[in-house]
């Protein structure tokens, strides 16, 4: 066990130590060589590695460890961005505080492409009863181009597809089952500027966004009211930029709202574009003839694995002690189980995901090792 702390240690020191901040989400430099250190541990496993070029300097990998079965395959899942490290000292140095490992990235998820890896190098020793294919993505932390591409481009192709996922995002030894969606919408307003002395010839186009605010507020009651999801509590939505006008002495000429819609698994596309319109229609008929106009910013599906999925079944068996939860963060996992591909989630116990004192637990990262090396042996 020693040998195996060690090895959990050293890989994940080496895996901190690369900056993989999210390009787009916190002006990071991106994936790329961490894709490129992982591919050439890869390498030396002589395992099958494919760099994936979704977008100009960004980059999926991909490898397959052959099984004595590959009519069969199991696929785990790990996202090589982390967010921002503003207020962090020394982020990317891996400190140890007994069990706690600390740096960015440690817990989200850069402990779980560690045990990847060395789930990766035993079985590259001990050949698996069936295909494993290991996927490190990028941009999960802002628009999961990375598995977009993944499953557009690659997992479409495979036959028979995977028979189950497993993301290792940070669980806390729990079975994640399902989570909630999100849907990011906009409203704009458009009025007239005029000097504030000179009303009449102007159009406000602020004072409308309280009639946009207060049906908002009666939709968030709504949902409030309605039966809680058992793991998932209640869909949530929240106002988050508000902004609008140039100078004191000037009336707004020009206004827009944002807002996010959390969803659940089972509510409708039409239900949620009703909402959308209940708004605009609120600002539509708020007094004045400023113009409105809303739209859909971008959205993202809730998910929820069937309750018969073999993979589920397999975990449980694995790991029965773990509780099925619900995520409260969203996740990948949508998108492979939107493209038919059965997903759980299961990652270690740490905190402060997106937080300055972010840590993992090394005693839990050995057991998340363990228990996905048994459940792969037991296929």
């Amino acid at each position: 066990m020693d040998n195996l702390e060690n090895a959990i240690i050293g890989l994940l020191s080496e895996l901190v130590r690369i900056n993989s901040v999210n390009m787009t989400l916190s002006h990071g430099p991106g994936e790329n060589e961490l894709s490129t250190l992982i591919r050439h541990r890869l390498d030396a496993l002589k395992l099958r590695s494919q760099i994936q070029t979704i977008a100009p300097d960004r980059n999926n990998l991909i490898a397959v460890v052959s099984g004595t079965n590959s009519a069969k395959s199991l696929l785990l899942n790990g996202h090589l961005d982390t967010v921002g490290v503003a207020g962090m000292d020394d982020p990317f140095r891996l400190r140890q505080e007994g069990d706690r490992l600390y740096g960015r990235g440690a817990y989200d998820m850069k402990g779980s492409l560690a045990v990847m890896l060395l789930l990766a190098e035993y079985f590259t020793r001990h050949p698996p009863p069936l295909d494993i294919l290991l996927t490190f993505v990028a941009d999960e932390e802002d628009k999961s181009l990375g598995m977009d591409y993944l499953v557009e481009k690659w997992l479409c192709d495979i036959s028979p597809p995977p028979l189950g996922a497993i993301f290792l995002e940070p669980t806390e030894e729990n079975i994640g089952v399902c989570h909630k969606g999100f849907t990011w919408y906009e409203m704009e307003i458009i009025g007239r500027a005029s000097h504030g002395s000179r009303p009449e010839e102007g159009i406000d186009a602020i004072l409308p966004l309280r009639s946009a605010l207060d049906e908002l507020n009666k939709v968030q009651a709504e949902l409030l009211n309605r039966t809680p999801d058992p793991l998932l509590g209640h869909a949530t939505l929240h106002s988050s930029i508000i902004a609008g006008g140039t100078e004191l002495s000037v009336i707004a000429g020009h206004s827009y709202l944002q807002w996010e819609r959390r969803t659940l698994p089972g509510e409708s596309r039409p239900d949620l574009d009703l909402e959308l319109q209940r708004t605009v229609c609120a600002v539509e008929n708020h007094p004045g003839k400023h113009e409105v106009k809303g739209r859909k910013l971008f959205q993202r599906p809730s998910y929820r694995v069937p309750d018969d999925a073999e993979i589920l079944s397999r975990l449980q068996k694995a790991s029965p002690q773990s509780s099925l939860a619900g995520l409260s963060f969203w996740t990948d996992a949508a998108l492979a189980g939107k493209a038919g591909i059965p997903s759980v989630l299961f990652g270690p116990i740490g905190h402060g995901a997106h937080a300055v004192d972010e840590w993992v637990s090394l005693n839990s990262l050995l057991k998340v090792y363990e228990t996905l090396k048994q459940l792969i042996l037991d296929f």
